[in-house]
């Protein structure tokens, strides 16, 4: 098991990812959903991170943890994204750049 490549309070490394993190916090989770699940990001992705914003983000942050073998847990998860929600989307959209994706489509060019 590993570590998160940044930190959850990295918020400003990336100002782009920073954001989109902050202003378009539905948009990017959908991305990331989208993005984590291998398909391209619909409607019903963006429906699902704004109805069920915390359930989405913490299913979310276990998918992104089981694909690359970060430590943690759904307490942790759910948490994170309950109380510091720019900050833990920020964190994934680093971690999914880092890997070679791109979670936030044509704003992560």
């Amino acid at each position: 098991m590993s570590d998160w490549d940044t930190g959850i309070f990295d918020l400003m490394i990336d100002q782009k990812v920073c954001m989109v993190s902050t202003f378009c916090l539905p948009c990017q989770l959908a991305y990331q959903k989208a993005t984590i699940e291998e398909h391209q990001c619909g409607i019903m992705d963006l429906l699902f991170s704004i109805i069920c914003f915390c359930p989405c983000g913490a299913k979310v942050r276990g998918d992104i943890r089981g694909k690359y073998g970060i430590d943690g847990s759904p307490v942790a998860d759910c948490l994170s994204i309950t109380f510091c929600p720019c900050c833990t989307v920020a964190q994934q959209t680093r971690q999914l750049d880092i890997k070679g994706l791109k979670p936030a489509g044509f704003l992560m060019d």
